[in-house]
């Protein structure tokens, strides 16, 4: 079994040499362009618990929580981002679990995934806008080598007027669970910017559509409106993992969530948001070196969260 001290020390040197070079890519990109002295930080903080969530075959469930860290740091058009997730899961009746046998261990109790990235602002003229952008990231339960994403993309934005606002995205990812997948999204956005009445996110993607709706009902105070897909990244299993024939193989859970975020703006750049939501068609999609895959189902559940967004 990989030490696993050695491990983080294998992830961190390898996704630092990577920021290195995106960093790099990121300054020479700018060096033509006009340097504003302009810098911007924001920290975001988010913590979810989500309830029991049984699965189809046999009398099992999970329930999950977790913790999501993410800082930007922004200047001269480039913004560059640190994250962590930490995923934490608590089961009830794990003998019962379809995907084990002969065991009353629970399969996993914690995921985490670190992310690094990089995106460069080019500002054509007062209606175009490209982004360019670098990340490179690593999702585990305990062993790191094998758990690495990357992905490289360009947004193309078009601001038709004050009210409307289009964004293709073209992205290139790169995964240790499946090699490289090509990816092309199409975002709307209606009234973004503004802090009166309804304004609106619209996003046909080639995973999952997503909408955003929110309506201020102050300038501070706002209601959004959610459907959207979400989970976890395509977490590495461990070398000892008690799921059937996925040591050291890939799992993702995934599900639907509609619901309702209630956000309130502080004066100095602050916002708290408190979250609730449904979450739907739920499954644990198994795969292993071979991207042999099993996916399993599981019963819905009620989610809250609540974040702190703060601005500097």
């Amino acid at each position: 079994m990989r030490n696993i001290l050695n491990g983080r020390v294998y992830l961190w040197c390898r996704t630092l040499s990577t920021y290195i070079v995106l960093s790099g890519l990121a300054t020479a990109a700018y060096a033509d362009g006009v340097d504003d002295g302009s810098a911007e930080t924001e920290v975001t903080i988010e913590y979810f618990d989500a309830g029991e969530s049984k699965t189809t075959i046999g009398n099992a469930g999970t329930n999950t929580s977790g913790v999501l860290i993410e800082a930007e740091y922004e200047k001269d058009h480039v913004t560059y981002t640190v994250g962590y997730e930490r995923w934490n899961y608590t089961w009830t009746n794990p003998e019962a679990l379809p995907f084990v046998s002969g065991t009353t261990a629970e399969p996993w109790t914690t995921f985490y995934t670190i992310q690094l990235g990089i995106d460069f602002e080019q500002e054509i003229n007062d209606q175009w806008e490209f982004n360019y952008y670098l990340e490179a990231e690593s999702s585990f339960e305990k062993e790191m080598s094998s758990s690495f994403e990357y992905e490289a993309g360009v947004d193309f934005s078009y601001e038709a007027s004050k009210s409307w606002t289009y964004t293709l995205n073209v992205n290139l990812e790169y995964l240790d669970a499946d090699g490289a997948e090509l990816g092309m999204d199409l975002e709307i956005e209606w009234n973004h910017d503004s802090k009166e009445g309804w304004s609106g996110e619209f996003e046909i993607s080639s995973e999952f559509p997503e909408t955003h709706l929110t309506y201020h009902y102050t300038e501070a105070f706002s209601t959004t409106f959610f459907y959207n897909e979400s989970g976890t990244n395509t977490i590495r299993l461990s070398d000892t993992s008690p799921v059937i024939g996925m040591q050291g193989g890939y799992l993702e859970d995934e599900y639907n969530s509609i619901g309702v975020q209630f956000g309130y703006e502080l004066i100095h750049g602050g916002t708290f948001s408190f979250i609730v939501q449904q979450n739907m068609n739920r499954q644990f999609s198994f795969s292993d070196k071979t991207e042999r895959e099993v996916v399993y189902k599981l019963g819905d559940a009620m989610e809250v969260a609540i974040g702190f967004d703060y601005e500097f």
